[in-house]
C-alpha cells in the first residue's frame, strides 16, 4: 500500500501532469489538501480508536473520504512528500493558541518540515481553524509571510512575550496577525525530529485522554483562498475576507447537512446519530 500512497494523494488532491519536487508544487499541494481533505476529530469524539498506520490513513483519509487532526494530516503529508521526491521529516510543536499557559504545553501538534535547495519549509494542513494555507519559510525568521487569508510570521520562540519557563525546547513561535494584533499559535523546533514512536504516543493522549480537547468537543475546519468554515460542537462559523458569520445548528438535519455538504465528510448515519447524541449531553 505504502508505495501508492504519494499517487493515491495527488489524485485527492486533483494534481494532474508530470510532477517534480519543487518549491511551486509544495505551495499546490497544500493549497489543495486544505480544501480536499479536512480537518477533524470526530473519531476521537466518539471515543474510537485513532491510527496512524498508514495504511490505515489512506483508507480513512484518500479513499472514505473522512476528516483527521494534525497527526493524522502531517504522517500521511510526510510519507507522500518522501516518495514524490521530496526530504520531509515530522517534529512535534506545543500549542499556545488561544491559551495562556503557566506551564509547558504537553508536544502535541504534528507537522511536516520540507527542505528544498538546503532551506526548511513548515507544510501544515492539520491545525484546524487557523491552519497557514500556504507552505510558510523558515528562513525569514521575523518577516511577514502573506497567505491567502491572514498573515502569518516565525519569531524567536523567546520573542513570543511567553516566559521561557513554557517555551522548553522551543525555538521559533508561529504567530498570526488577526485584528491588527500578532498572535501566538504554535513553537516548534526544527532539530527535534521525531520518529514514529514519538507521534504514536502524543497521538495516544490526544485521542484518549479525558483531559484532550479532542474527546471533550467536536472540532472541524476546512478553507479555500477565500474563507474558512469551522464547526466546534453545534457553532458553525464561516471568516472570510472582511466578514464573519455564525450559526448554531439547533436541529439534526441542518447538522447533518455541516456535515456532508459543508465539509464534505462521508459518514454512516449510525456515526452521525451517535455524535449528535453527545452533543445533546453538552451544555
Amino acid at each position: 500500500m505504502q508505495a501508492k500512497i504519494s499517487a493515491l494523494y495527488l489524485k485527492k488532491l486533483g494534481f494532474e501532469g508530470d510532477f517534480s519536487p519543487t518549491l511551486a508544487n509544495l505551495k499546490s499541494l497544500l493549497s489543495r489538501h486544505v480544501q480536499a481533505i479536512p480537518f477533524g476529530n470526530l473519531s476521537s469524539f466518539l471515543g474510537e480508536e485513532v491510527s496512524l498506520a498508514s495504511d490505515l490513513l489512506v483508507q480513512k483519509l484518500l479513499i472514505e473520504n473522512r476528516e483527521g487532526y494534525c497527526l493524522e494530516h502531517s504522517t500521511l503529508t510526510r510519507i507522500a512528500l518522501t516518495e514524490l521526491g521530496y526530504e520531509a521529516y515530522n517534529v512535534l510543536g506545543r500549542v499556545y493558541y488561544q491559551s495562556s499557559p503557566s506551564s509547558t504545553p504537553v508536544r502535541t501538534h504534528l507537522v511536516t518540515l520540507v527542505c528544498i535547495d538546503q532551506q526548511f519549509f513548515l507544510y501544515d494542513p492539520g491545525f484546524g481553524g487557523m491552519t497557514p494555507t500556504t507552505v510558510l519559510s523558515l528562513e525569514h525568521i521575523g518577516e511577514t509571510q502573506q497567505t491567502p487569508l491572514e498573515p502569518f510570521r516565525f519569531v524567536e520562540a523567546v520573542q513570543s512575550g511567553l516566559d521561557t519557563t513554557v517555551l522548553t525546547e522551543m525555538t521559533y513561535m508561529l504567530q498570526v496577525c488577526i485584528h491588527g494584533q500578532w498572535v501566538d499559535v504554535y513553537a516548534i523546533n526544527p532539530e527535534q525530529q521525531i520518529s514514529d514512536a514519538d507521534a504514536v504516543v502524543a497521538n495516544w493522549y490526544i485521542s484518549t485522554s479525558p483531559e484532550s480537547l479532542f474527546t471533550q468537543y467536536l472540532m472541524l475546519s476546512t478553507a479555500n483562498a477565500e474563507m474558512r468554515i469551522t464547526l466546534k460542537d453545534r457553532i458553525l462559523r464561516t471568516h472570510g475576507k472582511g466578514n464573519s458569520d455564525k450559526k448554531e445548528l439547533t436541529n439534526f438535519d441542518d447538522f447533518e447537512q455541516s456535515i456532508k455538504s459543508v465539509f464534505r465528510i462521508d459518514i454512516s448515519q449510525q456515526k452521525l446519530n451517535a455524535v449528535w447524541s453527545k452533543l445533546a449531553l453538552n451544555p
